[in-house]
């Protein structure tokens, strides 16, 4: 990238964000020989990242493009089951649906990424990720219109001229907030804290689940030998929760999965120890406006409920690449192909997000109805 000039850089498709979503689109672009390039504001793609349970939906759209295998080879885990438990003893199991092998598979985001990306640099066109590069605002001619955005790469202002700008840069995304494009949000009525353990000998694949004074606790099996803990508190509460001290705390953990004791304790040792999730899911009225679009978190942020968000995010990248290709055709000549997304898209986001809710609501009775 030449960053002693301002407006030097063209392509057809500027991505910011190299997310799952992003990576893929960027991956399925330059397969069809679209110039693409795929920016990201951190220095790696070894990004802090939660949501890495991959769905059958998620799996299909890998195995379609040829992708799963690949990660395969760098490692993920298969989840065998849900479990519901109660004083350390498990009430209830979910089984994979008829012809389904898994309730879902674990891919580390690294796994993932470097997947989609090591694969995608077999082809000549392939332009490797821009890191360090942050979305300052939108380029716009002398009229007015949007012809690319501003960007800061390493410190050094720059530009990208595009003919489309995709937004995969997440729940706060600057493509969304720069064109003006505001979600509607909701809150759910609760925050999540998170941490990450080593799973002790023995420890079975699978999503485990319990109830802790009416909210719900959820350890996720993980490749490498990890447990993911997701606990639900009430929202707003964790500034008092981190008052008290925090043996009482984990000993609820202890007691409803008393196989990790031994890790819990060598693991879990302050509050710093978890990692604070603030709980919120999201819809943009219009997930495209003139040349610019969004997809997976920047239009529609799912909670962690369900797993949708990464495997949402997968959707629109295939949806939206056979989009492009089709603009590309015309030279990019018309934009209302980009409102299609939304068309083909919106209607299955929602039923999710208000699939989310249910599961949310109904989880304390459901639960009790295993007792």
């Amino acid at each position: 990238m030449n960053q002693n000039t301002q407006s030097q850089l063209k392509t057809d498709v500027c991505i910011v964000g190299a997310g799952p979503g992003g990576a893929l689109l960027s991956y399925l672009l330059n397969q069809k020989g679209i110039s693409t390039m795929l920016i990201e504001r951190q220095p790696h793609l070894h990004k802090s990242f939660r949501g890495e349970l991959i769905n059958v939906d998620g799996e299909a759209i890998l195995n379609k493009h040829g992708l799963y295998s690949l990660i395969q080879e760098r490692g993920a885990l298969l989840l065998e089951q849900i479990q519901y438990w109660e004083n350390g003893q498990i009430i209830h199991t979910v089984s994979p649906s008829n012809g389904e092998s898994h309730v879902g598979i674990h891919v580390p985001q690294d796994h993932l990424l470097e997947a989609i990306v090591s694969h995608a640099q077999q082809h000549s066109s392939y332009e490797q990720v821009h890191f360090n590069t942050i979305m300052t605002g939108l380029l716009r001619d002398k009229n007015g219109q949007v012809v690319g955005i501003n960007i800061r790469q390493n410190g050094v202002p720059a530009s990208i001229e595009a003919s489309v700008i995709v937004g995969a840069d997440g729940r706060y995304s600057a493509v969304r907030k720069h064109s003006g494009m505001t979600p509607e949000i909701r809150k759910h009525g609760y925050d999540l804290l998170w941490a990450r353990i080593p799973a002790p000998v023995g420890w079975e694949p699978a999503v485990r689940m319990a109830s802790m004074d009416g909210q719900q606790l959820a350890l996720f099996s993980q490749f490498g030998g990890y447990v993911q803990i997701g606990w639900n508190i009430p929202e707003g509460a964790y500034s008092k929760l981190r008052e008290q001290p925090i043996a009482p705390f984990v000993d609820k953990l202890v007691s409803a999965f008393p196989c990790l004791s031994d890790s819990v304790a060598a693991n879990i040792q302050s509050w710093s120890d978890f990692v604070l999730l603030s709980v919120e899911s999201s819809y943009c009225p219009s997930w495209a406006q003139d040349n610019v679009v969004l997809i997976g978190d920047a239009a529609h942020t799912m909670t962690p409920t369900g797993a949708f968000g990464l495997n949402a995010a997968l959707e629109d990248a295939d949806v939206l690449s056979e989009l492009l290709v089709q603009m590309a055709a015309d030279q990019f000549s018309s934009t209302a192909q980009l409102q299609k997304l939304q068309t083909i898209r919106g209607a299955k986001v929602q039923q999710q997000l208000a699939r989310q809710v249910e599961m949310e609501s109904s989880f304390q009775q459901r639960y009790e109805s295993f007792l």
